[in-house]
């Protein structure tokens, strides 16, 4: 709908057919590098604040622990920081997934609105109830992800979400006979539900400190931001050269991409799992 109003507005401002998508793509780079900016200000902001008090803080509780209180959290403190230490590249792993997966949101709203009127007769009507259900279907994902993760777990979650999200793009460009059409569209955006939750789960969870786990998951934060500065021009220039005459299947070309660096990260959070057990077998030892 964004995207249809902003479109109309530079109709009228007399900005030719072929660059309107282009200025909507490019605005909406330009917010997401405004919201980056701010959110990388704040961020320095409350660093340097913490880092004002962190030296008072630390004299005080040292004041008032006991030796025996102190011996007992450093050894805490040392394994949990061996725990972490084996997993330090969980966090650039998982900044990875969130690009993939945040790329495929951009393709499922922005390009998906050219894709659909274009090969699948869409209208706006359509194509906004077509939003409005991923909507609720990704609403209703979100509140159904505790009891997914309490069966399976954080990791298995999070590769099942990244593995719907990969058939789901892929398979909806490539299928265009309905319902199953709407159906893998459906399932690739409750997917990215999943996945983008398990993955703020597990960074989180590979976090050694409170301190950390808000600096990782602001880091994350950021990521999905500066994502969503070049994927939407990325996005637009893959379509654009996909929907030349004898193309296989015209428009699929930045979806079917997308879907094969979703099979590629998918298997990640299982390695991130063997190395938690790693470390955890030699805390015990």
């Amino acid at each position: 709908l964004a995207s249809a109003a902003l479109q109309e507005g530079f109709a009228a401002a007399g900005l030719a057919p072929a660059r309107r998508l282009p200025a909507v793509f490019v605005l909406a780079a330009l917010n997401a590098l405004g919201v980056l900016t701010q959110m990388t200000l704040i961020d320095r902001r409350a660093t340097a604040s913490k880092g004002e008090s962190a030296a008072s803080k630390e004299a005080e509780e040292e004041a008032k622990t006991s030796e025996k209180g102190t011996r007992n959290e450093l050894d805490a403190s040392a394994t949990n920081e061996d725990q972490v230490g084996a997993v330090r590249f969980a966090q650039p792993m998982l900044r990875t997934i969130t690009i993939i997966v945040g790329w495929t949101a951009i393709l499922s709203n922005s390009i998906y609105g050219l894709f659909a009127p274009r090969y699948m007769g869409f209208r706006q009507p359509q194509l906004s109830a077509t939003y409005s259900a991923a909507a609720i279907a990704m609403i209703a994902t979100q509140l159904v992800f505790p009891k997914l993760v309490a069966k399976v777990g954080e990791h298995r979650a999070c590769t099942a979400g990244i593995l719907a999200v990969g058939a789901g793009i892929g398979g909806q460009s490539l299928i265009r006979v309905q319902p199953f059409h709407s159906t893998l569209y459906m399932m690739n955006r409750m997917g990215a539900a999943v996945a983008d939750t398990s993955t703020a789960a597990l960074v989180a969870r590979a976090s050694g400190s409170r301190d950390d786990r808000s600096r990782n998951l602001g880091l994350l934060t950021s990521t999905r931001a500066a994502a969503r500065i070049f994927s939407p021009l990325i996005s637009g220039k893959l379509f654009e050269l996909s929907i030349c005459a004898g193309a296989v299947a015209p428009g699929a070309l930045p979806f079917v991409l997308a879907s094969s660096f979703c099979l590629a990260v998918a298997p990640l959070p299982s390695v991130l799992r063997r190395a938690e057990r790693r470390a955890e077998r030699k805390a015990t030892k």
